[in-house]
């Protein structure tokens, strides 16, 4: 008999081993049956078995920790997946400067025909008499200001004055004013007469152009919310809200805007924008284009770039170009004079006031308008009104157009710059 107990006290030995080793789960039912056979004289013995509970414990809370290992070793592998969603966000911080204000509406379309109403009644007068013509100042552009223009600034003035609204405007005379002690909500860029040379002498192309944002500080052109163009010789003006479409409305009644589908060069009826440009830059490069056009199409030298513009949606033009600071841009050094020269000691060029609003109406309506780069407007400075912040433009009704006009301008520009570069060199 004590044989066979030895035998057993050296076998349970060898068994308590894997238990430690192996697993504690086998060591908890005997633990559960102890519970209500337990003596007095078994406490020693309930003492001497919790030791196990505490290594089994110890040894199941080590599994446990190393089974969450894999856990979190995954939510590791989750960061990367954060990462790579970081630059979105970034990216994003930029575009949603134009929504700090987005809990106010944008300000009504009534409201900007009206003030545009205001200018064209105060105007019109004025385009018939000859004291429109005399000059009274220039521009923070550096052009010159002449008696309509004033006339049409006043009205500007007097109307947001006596309108008490929370709005403050830039416009090319009087710069960026303000009427409340509140800080205000709606920023207008308005240009009271684009096109003033041809207005002052009684002709057609010539608007007003207005622009609405409610970012007040820098904005850019990406961050209008609704534009109106109207004309001055007769009951017809433009309105688009980003991202809704254009209208176009004649007499009150809204008509529907068709885009030609027109993509030959030769058959295009085209403006381009000639004032302060100096001619021996931009009629060289336009030359070609001006010849095979004319016949069958039509060419014409605009004075307003609004005007222009919208004459996209009446079908009355296919396509738009203002060229002339490209030179200034690419070749500064050899063709800086020439600017000067014909803006009358200025540099002249085209302005993001001159054409926002009109940018954004014939984009609304399905138009292609690029830079003559070939570039978005959306991250130009709204209020720039420096030589530096001048842009191109190159407008077409359809992407087809638009595509031949800008390769036709890549490929002259660059012939007649590297033309331009050894004159200058060689001066």
């Amino acid at each position: 008999m004590a044989t066979k107990k030895t035998k057993s006290k050296k076998k349970s030995a060898a068994k308590k081993k894997p238990v430690k080793k192996k697993s504690a789960s086998k060591a908890k039912p005997k633990k559960a049956a102890a519970k209500p056979k337990a003596k007095k004289k078994a406490v020693a013995k309930a003492k001497s078995k919790a030791k196990p509970k505490t290594k089994a414990k110890a040894k199941a809370k080590a599994k446990t920790k190393t089974k969450a290992k894999p856990a979190v070793k995954s939510k590791a592998k989750a960061k990367p997946v954060a990462k790579k969603k970081a630059p979105a966000k970034k990216a994003k911080a930029k575009v949603k400067e134009p929504k700090v204000v987005a809990t106010d509406k944008i300000l009504s379309k009534k409201f900007l025909v009206d003030l545009a109403s205001a200018i064209r009644d105060a105007v019109q007068p004025e385009m018939t008499n000859f004291k429109g013509r005399d000059i009274v100042g220039a521009a923070e552009s550096g052009d010159a200001t002449f008696h309509i223009d004033s006339v049409a600034e006043k009205t500007l003035l007097s109307f947001l004055e006596e309108a008490k609204k929370p709005i403050a405007y830039y416009s090319e005379d009087a710069g960026y004013t303000t009427f409340t002690a509140a800080p205000p909500k709606y920023l207008l860029v308005v240009d009271p007469i684009d096109g003033t040379r041809a207005a002052k002498s009684g002709f057609e192309g010539c608007v007003v152009s207005i622009c609405c944002t409610r970012v007040m500080e820098r904005p850019d052109v990406a961050d209008i919310d609704n534009a109106l163009v109207m004309e001055l010789t007769q009951d017809r003006y433009f309105y688009a809200e980003r991202g809704k479409g254009a209208k176009m409305y004649v007499n009150g009644n809204a008509r529907k805007i068709k885009l030609a589908d027109l993509d030959a060069p030769d058959r295009m009826a085209w403006a381009m924008t000639v004032p302060a440009r100096p001619a021996e830059l931009i009629f060289p490069v336009s030359d070609k284009l001006i010849d095979v056009s004319s016949l069958h199409g039509g060419f014409f030298a605009c004075n307003s770039s609004s005007y222009s513009l919208t004459r996209l949606l009446t079908n009355q033009l296919d396509a738009s170009v203002d060229i002339a600071n490209r030179f200034y841009r690419d070749i500064p050094e050899a063709v800086e004079h020439l600017f000067i020269n014909a803006g009358r000691g200025n540099v002249i060029g085209i302005c993001p006031y001159d054409y926002a609003a009109a940018l954004l109406i014939v984009q609304e309506a399905g138009c292609i308008v690029t830079d003559a780069y070939g570039k978005s407007f959306d991250d130009v400075l709204l209020l720039d009104s420096t030589s530096a912040n001048h842009q191109s433009f190159i407008a077409a009704t359809n992407k087809s157009l638009h595509k031949k006009l800008l390769g036709y301008y890549d490929t002259r520009i660059g012939q007649w710059e590297t033309l331009l570069k050894q004159r200058h060199e060689a001066r």
